[in-house]
């Protein structure tokens, strides 16, 4: 599910695009985290999407740890800041496109690896950038289908899969499914609170991304 379905309310994710020195990538989105990763949450301090972001990341974590990997999402925390509604969207639309943007001089001064919740209306999405930044985006919570039983939790979870690596799949069974399958969040609504899973190739590639003997080390730019 594409689920590119993030600042007066978002939650941008900051994430650098910086490749592990000596690595190869053979699959994915073409970078992996050469360090630990840490979360400031960008938006309202009463945001009620903070508790699920930080489930989100325990959900990685979790996820990670189950897989052996070394590699883990690091400390998440609110931070104040915003990012213009009209920023995110304009980036949100070229995602959709296809197009890669400049890097905005809005998100200059957000330190840390961020993520961003949004109040405004448009389609979530994952940006990386090759100076070492990137943005998660996620739409307000009032729009449909995030106000839908366990759909934001999975929009945010999705998210946060490319923002460590992930591209789609076309299972919708499956958390990472996305354009250009015909999967939408829709299809993460339930009247139980849960985490799609995740393929066995995801999982192999996340072991790729992220090896066993994975530790944080020094890093070049991709």
């Amino acid at each position: 599910m594409k689920r590119r379905d993030a600042m007066q309310g978002i939650a941008i994710a900051l994430l650098a695009p910086w490749l592990p020195v000596g690595r190869a990538l053979a699959a994915g989105l073409g970078f992996a985290w050469g360090a630990v990763p840490t979360i400031a949450m960008v938006g309202a301090v009463d945001d009620l999407r903070q508790a699920l972001v930080r489930d989100a990341v325990g959900f990685w974590n979790q996820t990670l740890g189950e897989l052996r990997t070394g590699f883990r999402l690091g400390a998440v925390a609110w931070q104040q800041g915003s990012v213009p509604d009209d920023l995110i969207v304009a980036l949100s639309e070229s995602t959709l496109k296809g197009m890669k943007r400049s890097f905005p001089e809005q998100l200059g001064s957000i330190p840390g690896d961020v993520v961003a919740l949004s109040d405004a209306h448009f389609i979530s999405f994952s940006m990386h950038w090759s100076i070492g930044k990137g943005l998660v985006a996620i739409q307000s919570s009032l729009a449909y289908p995030l106000t839908l039983p366990n759909v934001a939790r999975n929009v945010i979870a999705h998210e946060l899969g490319h923002a460590i690596g992930l591209g789609h799949n076309s299972n919708p069974t499956m958390l990472m499914c996305g354009r250009p399958a015909a999967c939408r969040p829709t299809e993460f609504q339930s009247a139980t609170e849960h985490y799609f899973p995740l393929t066995d190739d995801e999982k192999a590639l996340l072991l790729q991304l992220y090896p066993v003997d994975w530790r944080p080390q020094e890093m070049i730019r991709h």
